[in-house]
């Protein structure tokens, strides 16, 4: 399976987190999940080693946005970021950067 996707996806979400900087680290949290998800779209996980199934559980565990109150006018993932802790955002730039990695290790 060729994951070049993925990898591009991944890529693309860290160096959204790195961008924290100049855009807000809200800003870039959604950013980044908006790759995420497209890079793990129609993904079949069984392919995947041990570690990037759970790298990919625990990041969609954050990104999980089930029983959030959102205001009008605000996306679920935008009130998801506001409402992480700082090291829950580290957690998930590791697992971001993890992914990025095995993702990029494995394209054909």
């Amino acid at each position: 399976m060729s994951y070049v996707f993925p990898a591009e996806k991944f890529s693309a979400a860290r160096r959204a987190l790195m961008l924290s900087q100049t855009q807000g680290m809200d800003e870039s949290m959604v950013s980044a999940f908006h790759e995420c998800r497209a890079g793990l779209h129609r993904m079949n996980r069984s392919k995947l080693d041990e570690d990037a199934r759970a790298w990919i559980y625990a990041l969609e565990c954050f990104m999980d946005t089930e029983g959030l109150s959102v205001p009008a006018g605000e996306s679920a993932w935008t009130v998801k970021a506001k409402s992480l802790t700082t090291d829950e955002k580290l957690e998930i730039s590791r697992l971001v950067d993890e992914l990025a990695q095995w993702f990029d290790s494995h394209t054909d």
